[in-house]
Parts: structure tokens; sequence; C-alpha cells
């Protein structure tokens, strides 16, 4: 779309019927999306500067949340009986980026009692099928093609965040079905969309969080879900509200360290998007999300049960994961039994691979960035 020779990502009436088409579905549920996704595509229009490129990536993104969205209106139809699903005690990983949290999330995830959402289930939610009828399925295996040319084309940038359709993910995508998340903002400027997100109560936001969990863990009840998305920092009022019995992990590594890397991250991640987006945009951006969201994050925990909470330490964790997994299931009290042992040593081997090594270099100056400021931002919550 143009206007007056300026690019525009289209309405949110465009975008819905693109979604439409990709899926041939027409039911995305309450409209409790459609403010989110409109503040959203004003934001991209106003604020971004967005290249022709960009403007594809960012109709790509917002199209895709609702075709999640879509399907997973879909599948509720078809299956009623999700909403008869417990989930109890689900763990929630979160903190700062950069701060081993993925790699702590994948091996929670690998024990046999747990469950993660595997990539190709986060954009096509369904009942998990048998996991021997993953490759004859046509979800998985657009999935995996994605994933596939990504590697050829991004071979850096995921290696930083290794991705795969069988791979356990972020929520992220679910919380975008809801038009909420601050995945928009990491990858491009939009400081309107951005102002509008930290004004939401994002209560219904995790109740269709989970719903699709209940969805997609229809055919595996018993099974403790482990979560991870670095956002959850901003919302543990509302994670409390829809999961009371939650476990709530905070991962640590030294703010200086962790906010070089996300810019960089973010760097890589932009893909020349947005004109408005340069470095000293990205560090001023990012250092002012991730600062407000641990500070909420600690003020909210204050009002909890502190045995539902656990600090790791990031250097902890690479020096000894498989111990530091161990203290976490003697602090929430779970069983560790050898079957996990197993299968946890066996993902902390796989993790190794030289596929998932990234030469990742960042520095906080290349982003406009100094050592006081990180210090002065993080100075009571670090």
């Amino acid at each position: 779309m143009t206007t007056q020779d300026t690019p525009t990502v289209g309405t949110a009436d465009e975008l819905l019927a693109l979604a439409t088409e990709a899926t041939g579905l027409d039911d995305f549920g309450d409209d409790d999306f459609r403010e989110g996704l409109e503040v959203l595509i004003s934001s991209f229009d106003a604020d971004s500067r967005l290249t022709p490129h960009g403007v594809t990536i960012a109709r790509a993104m917002m199209t895709k949340a609702l075709v999640g969205r879509a399907r997973s209106e879909a599948a509720f139809a078809r299956h009623p009986e999700h909403t008869e699903v417990g989930i109890e005690r689900p763990v929630f990983v979160c903190g700062l980026m950069r701060t081993g949290s993925t790699a702590l999330h994948r091996l929670l995830s690998a024990d046999p009692a747990h469950q993660g959402i595997e990539t190709w289930l986060a954009e096509a939610p369904q009942p998990r099928p048998a996991r021997a009828d993953w490759p004859a399925h046509p979800d998985f295996q657009r999935a995996q093609a994605h994933f596939a040319a990504r590697r050829r084309n991004e071979a850096e940038l995921m290696k930083v965040h290794f991705m795969d359709a069988d791979e356990v993910e972020e929520c992220w995508q679910l919380l975008q079905q809801s038009m909420r998340s601050v995945a928009f903002e990491c990858v491009s400027y939009l400081p309107t969309y951005s102002k509008w997100l930290a004004g939401q109560d994002w209560t219904d936001t995790y109740a269709r969080h989970k719903k699709n969990l209940q969805l997609i863990g229809m055919n595996d009840p018993e099974r403790r879900w482990v979560l991870k998305n670095p956002s959850h920092v901003f919302a543990i009022d509302e994670i409390m509200r829809v999961y009371p019995d939650a476990l709530i992990i905070r991962t640590h590594r030294p703010p200086r360290t962790a906010m070089a890397s996300t810019c960089s991250l973010a760097e890589q991640g932009k893909h020349d998007m947005s004109a408005a987006y340069d470095r000293e945009t990205i560090g001023r951006t990012q250092l002012a999300l991730w600062s407000r969201g641990i500070e909420h994050f600690e003020a909210a925990r204050s009002r909890y049960d502190p045995r539902q909470f656990l600090d790791v330490d990031y250097q902890d964790f690479v020096t000894d994961p498989l111990g530091t997994v161990g203290g976490i299931y003697d602090h929430f009290g779970l069983e560790f039994t050898a079957q996990a042992r197993e299968a946890i040593e066996a993902s902390h081997r796989k993790s190794l691979g030289a596929h998932r090594r990234p030469e990742h270099r960042y520095r906080l100056e290349d982003f406009g960035l100094t050592e006081a400021e990180v210090d002065e931002r993080f100075a009571a919550h670090a």
C-alpha cells in the first residue's frame, strides 16, 4: 500500500483479509485484539519510517499473528473439550533477554514429565499429535521448510537464538494473537504502540494464552507446562490472576552484558525494516523497555508468595547446568527422576553443537550507551 508515495502497511481489514486468504478462516473471535492492531498499524506508519522491505515484513508479522488467532479459533471450535484441561503449577522462565533463559527453558522442557510449546504448534495451535506423526503433518512441514531457509539465509542470527520446527519456543506468538507483545517493539521503532502497550492490562491476553495451552496440551494433560518469554516480566499480576499457582524463575546476568547483547540481537533482527531504528535508537529504547520491565517485575513479585519465585544466576547455570536444574526442582518441590536427569543431560549435550554457537560480538558503546547509564537504570534490581 502507498499513500502519496509513502509506503504504508495497510488497514486492519486488509490484514484480516490476508489472514483469511491464507487460511480459509474468517472467525477471529472477540474483537479485543482490534484496538492493538489499529495502534500497531498506526505506529508502523507514523513512527517507523519503514523501508519498502520493512512494509512487507511488518504486514507479514501482523498477518501471521492473525493467522494464528484464526487457527486457534477454529481449533477451539473443533475441540470444545479443551476448556476442561487442567494446568497445574506451570513454570514461567523470564528475565532480561540474553540471560540464559532460552537454554534453561529447553533443558527444563526436556524432562518427559514436562511440555513446552514447539514452534510449529505456536504457529498453528492444535492438539499436539503423536511425535511420530509430525513429519507427515502439513503444518509441521511448512514450519520445517521455513526454518531451513532461515538457517541458510540468517545463519548467525539463528545461532544467536536457534529455532526449529520441533524446538520448544517462547510464548510470544500466543501473546501476539491478542496484539499485545513487546516483540514488535524489539524489531522496529514503535513509540506510539510502546506507550499504548505499557498502559494495558494483559489479563485477557493471558486468558487466551491459557486456552491455547489447554488446546495444545489436550493429549498430554498430565505433563507440566514449562514456558518462557522475557516479556513475562511485564505481566506478573496478570499471570498470577490466570495461573495463581505459577512457578516463576527469573534469570540474572550482569545488565551491562545482557543489554549489549540484547541491542546486538535487536540490530540483527530488525532486517533493515525501519529507517528510524538506528543503533542509538535501539540502545535508548531497549534500555528503557527492559529496565522498566525488571522494575515492574520486582514490584509485582513482592505481592506474592516468595516460594513461587526463584532467581537463577547466569554464571552458575553456565558453570553447572545440571546442578542448577536440580536446584530448581528442589526449590519448587518437583521430583527430579532418573528419567528426567537422563533426558536433560542429553538435551544439554545436543545444545553444545557447533550449529548453535554464534560469533556474537557486542559493545554498549556501539548503541550509544555507557556502563554508568546501564548501571544506574538497573541499580535497584540487577
